[in-house]
């Protein structure tokens, strides 16, 4: 019986492990945005020249 209960919690915390939800800065939001900061940042171009893409 022990054997069953520690299996079923080992699987249950690498099934929460696993479920996780993804980063903001890996979405496709998160992408547009860090382009655009860094376009603004980094590429030498002021914000009102730039279109926003969001």
């Amino acid at each position: 019986m022990k054997k069953v209960v520690g299996i079923l919690v080992i699987t249950s915390i690498v099934f929460g492990a696993c479920s996780g939800s993804k980063p903001y800065y890996k979405t496709a939001e998160g992408k547009r945005k860090q382009k655009y900061y860094n376009d603004i940042q980094f590429g030498g171009k002021s914000a009102s020249t730039m279109k926003k893409s969001f």
